[in-house]
């Protein structure tokens, strides 16, 4: 039976995968609305936001070229733990919603993944708040985008949603001699406090191009390009700058959106071996004091000792005998005849 034991809590260990817990909120992800859909289709389960929700897109989107869409949420009234979760969606059906499903491609998040489902804490002044994507367009064509918005709140328990109006937009084909960012080149996303970033603009049918860059928000400041390279000053605090190009060629001029470069703290990360090691060796603990609460069932495993016997307890349990009846007497022989 200790090894059937052993085995299963074995198998237990060995299959468990490793796991984040999010008790501030679901985590970034791709995925359709069926949460904020579907599992709350019930209007008694849930509450309509009084946030009012918008979706932005560049009035020019050229197939195959990046671009920005920007989803601004004004006035929301959300919980004491300030989350909000935010889909990019093309559709309000609850599935094959996602961007990718008509072909769009999240080059980043507004925190620097690539996912249509992402969460922020909202600082407790802000009236407003804006989640920007970069997408890569897809194929000429006739398009749409909305977002939509939950969160838990205040004076309720029951998560609150929100849905913006849907945009269209008309993606064209660009011309020719088009001045455009490489089709193979990626912004960063991501970097590390106290890191200047260079960046090396692959573009094509541009002879020349300036950049610059701006808080979030705030004034934009040129930078010097050298030889098709611009540095980014690095960033003291967790934060985000943008920075976007303007492009000059044999076309018409182009300026690309803003894109954002996030800066984040270094998090820890999980080795896994020693996660495992360590619950192997929880493991044999655990099966060690098991084992030493069980005494031994060998005839020689205990000592025979003999119990001392209380005399006065023998006689108070020895149950009172009853008299033996008197065996009867003989009688004496019949009286005869005197005999002379």
């Amino acid at each position: 039976m200790r090894l059937r034991l052993l085995i299963v809590l074995a198998v237990l260990i060995l299959s468990a995968t490793l796991s984040a817990a999010n008790p501030g909120g679901e985590g970034d992800s791709l995925q359709s609305m069926q949460c904020g859909g579907s599992c709350h289709g019930d209007a008694g389960q849930n509450t309509t936001s009084t946030a009012e929700v918008a979706v932005m897109a560049q009035e020019q989107v050229w197939a195959g070229l990046l671009t920005t869409v920007e989803v601004t949420i004004t006035n929301p009234v959300v919980s004491n733990t300030r989350m909000l979760g935010v889909f990019l969606l093309i559709n309000d059906q609850a599935a094959k919603d996602t961007p990718a499903h008509d072909g769009w491609e999240i080059v980043a998040d507004p925190n620097g993944g690539m996912n249509n489902y992402v969460e922020k804490r909202l600082a407790r002044a802000a009236d407003n708040a804006t989640f920007t994507w970069t997408l890569r367009a897809p194929p000429a064509g006739d398009y749409s985008l909305l977002a939509t918005i939950h969160h838990g709140g205040v004076s309720s328990s029951k998560p609150a949603h929100r849905t913006s109006e849907t945009i269209s937009l008309n993606i064209a084909e660009p011309p020719e001699n088009l001045p455009q960012l490489a089709a193979d080149f990626t912004p960063p996303v991501t970097r590390g406090l106290g890191e200047e970033t260079t960046i090396k603009l692959s573009t094509v049918n541009v002879d020349s191009f300036t950049v610059e860059w701006r808080t979030d928000g705030g004034t934009p400041t040129a930078i010097i390009v050298t030889e098709g390279e611009f540095t980014l000053p690095a960033a003291v605090n967790p934060g985000s700058i943008e920075w976007r190009a303007h492009l000059s060629g044999d076309g018409p001029d182009q300026t690309t959106p803003w894109f954002a470069l996030i800066a984040e703290e270094p998090g820890w990360q999980i080795e896994e071996f020693a996660l495992y090691m360590q619950a192997f060796a929880l493991l044999f603990l655990f099966a060690g004091l098991v084992m030493s609460q069980r005494p031994g069932s060998g005839d020689g495993d205990v000592d025979k000792i003999p119990l001392a016997l209380d005399a006065t307890t023998m006689v108070e349990q020895t149950p009172m005998m009853a008299d033996t009846p008197a065996s009867p007497q003989a009688l004496p022989p019949p009286l005869g005849d005197p005999q002379a």
